[in-house]
């Protein structure tokens, strides 16, 4: 007799990898954690005081492949923020998920990893990992008979660079043990927003908090594996891809942006018909961009061939990585209409994967309306905070509010309201500090985003 109750359970090792940014770090020597602090708090001292990331730098026998100086020891649990990226939400509601679809918790690896560094190093350690974790699973007593023990195999859940990595480890090594790799946002051609992170959108003064992650972002193997690698300089009447000439132009370390750039020189695939990405939709994404003396300016649009020259298409995304680099192509990919940093924690996402991992047929989640939310990554306390929302057309489809990410608490509920085509809500946050902005309508998980709430100009420690 079938139980109609009883929860699908696979047989699979699973292995969960964080995004960039989404492991916690600690100092080897002093056991001090340097990132991924549980108190949100400490995001918001830690990007408004001068030199207090200057230990994430990448050290001069780090760059000569000395590592161990910095070791990662969990998956985030709590919310991180950084300028540009915005929020990285914690992975603990995706891993209790996966503890519960598979024979034993034991099946169930997190992997955390320094994601300062490069993409190939933390792949060959994962695949490392991978092999060990797969043959212990399959010592396991969980198992129903020993056969079913040796049909185990991997299955890899990877958000954003997370998704790098696990490619780079199913290519070098451990392909033939890999069933499924499912990602999450991950930019498999590249992110624009890197190079605003490493030089700012404009030639505008720079905020401090800004400055920090582009003081810290240049130094970093890791950030430049990111950049993208698809044709998306515009040109006027063309478009060529990046080169390393155009990072150093806005500031970028050139010997660095020169590595990555040739370790990607061959296209990514998934020529064993292994991997399955959830992609984020609806949101507005840096596609492509223009350098002119040094000066950056990014575009919401992706640059294709057309009749005459190139055509200019927004193909939006999750705010990080647009629609088309988080594709790769031949391979399934599931649409979601959700931001970069919050996709792997919402509950289509977590049901796109379980349905993957149990083979089952899964369709694209798409609710009544597909909606976009963009909102400033730094505020002023006490300056007007805008959410700009897409995808409804009258205000009464939408709720939004603002969350104090220290407390999960409400403290905002800004009406909508339309004006010159488009819905806005706008209100104000007193207090410094991290804040979730949610947009809620259509029937699905609110989309989100994270603010940083900065003090006042004349309390920044910008000495």
């Amino acid at each position: 007799m079938v139980d109609a109750n009883r929860t699908p359970r696979t047989a699979d090792a699973v292995i969960v990898v964080p995004g960039i940014m989404g492991s916690e770090l600690v100092d080897a020597a002093s056991g001090r954690m340097v990132w991924g602090l549980r108190d949100p708090r400490w995001y918001m001292d830690a990007w408004c005081r001068r030199g207090s990331l200057d230990v994430l730098h990448l050290s001069a026998e780090e760059r000569g492949g000395r590592y161990g100086r910095i070791r990662a020891t969990g998956l985030l649990r709590a919310p991180a923020f950084a300028p540009h990226l915005r929020g990285i939400e914690p992975y603990g509601r995706l891993v209790n998920a996966l503890r519960e679809a598979v024979l034993h918790p034991d099946a169930v690896l997190p992997y955390p990893y320094d994601w300062r560094l490069p993409v190939a190093y933390n792949a060959a350690r994962l695949a490392e990992a991978g092999q060990l974790h797969l043959e212990a699973w399959r010592a396991h007593p969980s198992h129903p008979s020993p056969a079913a023990a040796a049909a185990a195999r991997l299955v890899i859940v990877a958000h954003s660079m997370g998704g790098l990595v696990a490619a780079e480890a199913v290519r070098q090594s451990i392909g033939a043990e890999v069933r499924r790799v499912i990602t999450l946002g991950t930019p498999f051609f590249g992110a624009v927003k890197v190079m605003a992170m490493l030089a700012g959108a404009s030639g505008a003064p720079l905020p401090l908090p800004r400055r920090q992650l582009r003081a810290l972002a240049a130094t970093l193997p890791g950030v430049y594996n990111l950049l993208p690698t698809f044709r998306c300089v515009d040109m006027g009447d063309d478009a060529r891809s990046l080169t390393p000439a155009d990072v150093a132009d806005i500031g970028g370390d050139a010997e660095l942006a020169e590595a990555a750039l040739r370790a990607r020189e061959q296209p990514p695939s998934d020529t064993g018909g292994q991997f399955v990405q959830i992609v984020g939709t609806s949101q507005q994404t840096m596609q492509s961009l223009s350098v002119e003396m040094g000066v950056l300016s990014t575009h919401e649009y992706t640059c294709r061939p057309g009749e005459g020259g190139i055509e200019r298409v927004n193909l939006a995304g999750d705010g990080t990585v647009h629609r088309q680099s988080a594709q790769l192509p031949g391979a399934r990919a599931l649409p979601l209409p959700q931001s970069h940093g919050a996709i792997a924690k919402t509950h289509e996402a977590i049901t796109m994967v379980r349905d993957v991992l149990f083979e089952e047929t899964t369709a694209p989640w798409l609710g009544d309306h597909e909606i976009g939310v963009s909102v400033p990554d730094l505020v002023a306390s006490g300056e007007p905070l805008t959410i700009v929302i897409s995808g409804v057309e009258h205000p009464r489809d939408v709720q939004c509010r603002v969350i104090d990410v220290t407390t999960e608490r409400p403290i905002a509920a800004p009406a909508a309201a339309s004006g010159g085509g488009t819905v806005t809500a706008t209100t104000r946050v007193e207090a410094p500090g991290l804040y979730r902005v949610e947009a809620i309508g259509g029937g699905m998980s609110a989309v989100s985003e994270v603010v940083l709430v900065t003090p006042p100009a004349d309390e920044r420690s910008d000495g």
